[in-house]
């Protein structure tokens, strides 16, 4: 516990730093930028919207980072769930500008969505950072400041390419690309990566729909569509849900299948490190949750314009998966 107490403080100092740094010298600028900063406040009251439900692992992380930035600034934030709804995730949207918050961090999952009342967020003078999700025209599309997040489709491409070359996959080979949210902007970005690889190949593929209601569903879901299609040669795994559950479907389904795919947890980490997965890509989501935070509160106190930060594409294979073992379910 001392050690990962140590390690969380020095993150957030270097976070801190990182932050200041990147701010000042204007690096990758977002999209348009609120009216002005708010004047200096006791304390910053800042919004984050979570598209999915809290039955999906992955959000835990985004939340650490978001809450222990916060309890380091002494912001107070409020974690909202908009459970895979885009009405209540506007509604929540709605409540936090009529608040008057001082900063709002959004998830833009589907294009189109939320440029409305994105805009309205911008026109209000408070500022809006996309997380995890942007739209796939980035600021060209909605009026977010920033995102904080991966390059979807470079890394879909590059854990593909990591398992075709691992599994020995060729021409005529059919892969399985399970997500949560198919209709997703991450989904349809990751799976464009995905199939530019496989195609290069002379590979096919479909995406499978697993829904993000819960691992059990995921592995119901997984497992019947491998028992209907024996012929497939691998799983590529487009999410963190179907990427847990991916070696325990392929078993149950009577297969001996290659798998890769996305996002950490100690399951999947743990699979690596065993051999029954191949590799996955860390998207980092702690860092989502606390850069959206400290941007948010670097704009309200210095100005300081937000910036496009790409969280990462990192391959974690059998060769460094035990680094990150430990921190699996907290920050990593």
């Amino acid at each position: 516990m001392k050690k990962e107490n140590c390690m969380s403080k020095k993150v957030m100092a270097g976070l801190l730093v990182i932050a200041l740094m990147i701010s000042v010298s204007g690096m990758v600028f977002g999209g348009g930028a609120a009216e002005a900063p708010r004047p200096a406040a006791e304390t910053y009251r800042f919004t984050m919207v979570i598209y999915g439900t809290t039955g999906n692992p992955f959000w835990a992380k985004v939340v650490a980072g978001a809450e222990e930035t916060a309890r380091t600034l002494g912001v107070n934030l409020d974690i909202q769930y908009a459970d895979d709804d885009a009405e209540r995730q506007i509604n929540i949207l709605e409540t936090a500008i009529t608040n008057r918050v001082d900063g709002i961090g959004i998830i833009i999952n589907y294009d189109d969505a939320y440029n409305r009342v994105v805009q309205r967020a911008i026109d209000a003078g408070i500022p809006v950072i996309a997380y995890n999700i942007d739209h796939s025209e980035g600021a060209a599309g909605n009026a977010r400041m920033a995102f904080i997040g991966q390059d979807f489709q470079v890394a879909g491409y590059l854990i593909t390419r990591r398992l075709i070359e691992e599994a020995g996959l060729r021409r005529g080979d059919h892969v399985v690309a399970p997500v949560e949210h198919p209709g997703a902007v991450y989904a349809q970005q990751r799976y464009a990566g995905v199939r530019r690889a496989l195609d290069e190949i002379g590979a096919t593929s479909e995406v499978l729909d697993t829904g993000g209601v819960s691992l059990e569903d995921t592995l119901d879901r997984l497992t019947q569509f491998l028992l209907g299609k024996p012929e497939t040669a691998a799983v590529l795994a487009m999410g963190g849900m179907p990427m847990e559950m991916a070696p325990q479907a392929i078993r149950d389904a009577g297969l001996d299948i290659p798998n890769a795919g996305f996002d950490i947890t100690k399951r999947i980490v743990t699979n690596i490190l065993e051999g029954r997965s191949i590799a996955t890509v860390d998207q980092q989501p702690y860092l989502q949750g606390a850069n959206t935070v400290m941007q948010l509160y670097l704009y309200n106190k210095y100005g300081l314009l937000p910036v496009d930060i790409n969280t990462g594409g990192a391959i974690i294979d059998r060769d460094n998966a035990q680094i990150v073992l430990e921190l699996a379910d907290t920050v990593r």
